[in-house]
């Protein structure tokens, strides 16, 4: 099986906005309002010197080096380097222009999302999930909110794949089919923040009756990870709260996207491609 890492796609450098969107969830309260001093004045901090941005908002220099290293940088000039390679590319101008409309604005976060998904994806992680699902005699996908919906689409694309599948939005539903599970069934639990209280319940449930389990989320220390044998963790909370609920669900429908090719392209690959086309010729009659 050609292992995901193998396929050849472009190499890229997480931008700041990236790096600050994968770790806003863990950075303290003082470190998230320099955050937000960073993204919404990029400028400023290019210039300024780690004196002058501490000055501004009131906090230590060294709280100010500390921010820096917990979004994976070395130091605040890492920062200003890294800033002003971003605005060269032109993303974020483009973002930021005031003669762009709101359905223009809304599609270029989608496309700078994608691309950021692909940063923060644990590509072992997937291809460890994808084989389990594979290899799996049941899989139980669950979700609640807006995760429902997303649980019901990936279960329609693992049904179509021949795979043996099942989501629940019933928090009932959740826990007694988790009590039924086995060694041999995965349980994939979807939640955006991923501090749903029955989905992680479920999870936990499923578990301990020996299933695997997967979560797939938005944040990647948050409760639904602790009782997650595999972590898909594609995005990480962002500034703008309706910025951040629209890539958050880009981000999570981006990564079923891929599940379901990966493992249809698995399955050509060992030449069982026979259940695609049932599903195919299943529903012929069913269009005009």
């Amino acid at each position: 099986m050609e292992k995901l890492q193998d396929v050849h796609m472009p190499d890229l450098e997480q931008t700041i906005n990236s790096k600050l969107n994968s770790s806003y969830a863990h950075l303290s309260v003082t470190e998230q309002r320099i955050g937000e001093f960073v993204m919404q004045y990029p400028e400023k901090v290019m210039y300024y010197s780690v004196t002058q941005v501490a000055d501004e908002l009131g906090v230590a220099q060294s709280t100010v080096t500390r921010f820096c290293r917990s979004i994976g940088l070395r130091g605040y000039q890492e920062l200003k380097i890294k800033l002003a390679r971003d605005m060269d590319s032109g993303t974020r101008n483009e973002a930021a222009d005031g003669k762009m409309n709101l359905p223009q604005r809304l599609a270029l976060i989608n496309i700078n999302n994608i691309q950021e998904t692909l940063k923060i994806i644990d590509l072992e992680e997937l291809q460890k999930a994808i084989v389990k699902m594979m290899q799996a005699h049941k899989i139980i996908i669950y979700g609640l909110g807006e995760s429902g919906p997303i649980a019901e689409l990936l279960k329609m694309k693992l049904i179509g794949l021949g795979l043996s599948v099942d989501a629940h939005m019933d928090v009932h539903l959740q826990l007694i089919s988790a009590a039924h599970l086995t060694s041999d069934d995965v349980a994939i639990g979807i939640s955006q923040m991923g501090s749903t209280k029955d989905v992680v319940l479920a999870l936990k449930k499923a578990r301990s009756s020996g299933a695997l389990t997967i979560c797939i989320t938005g944040h990647g220390r948050s409760p639904i990870t602790e009782v997650s044998d595999i972590r898909l963790v594609c995005f990480g909370k962002g500034i703008s709260v309706h910025e951040n609920d629209l890539k958050s669900k880009a981000s999570i429908l981006f990564l079923i996207e891929l599940i379901a090719i990966s493992i249809s392209l698995y399955m050509s690959e060992r030449g069982n491609s026979l259940e695609p086309s049932k599903t195919t010729e299943s529903i012929l009659d069913k269009l005009y």
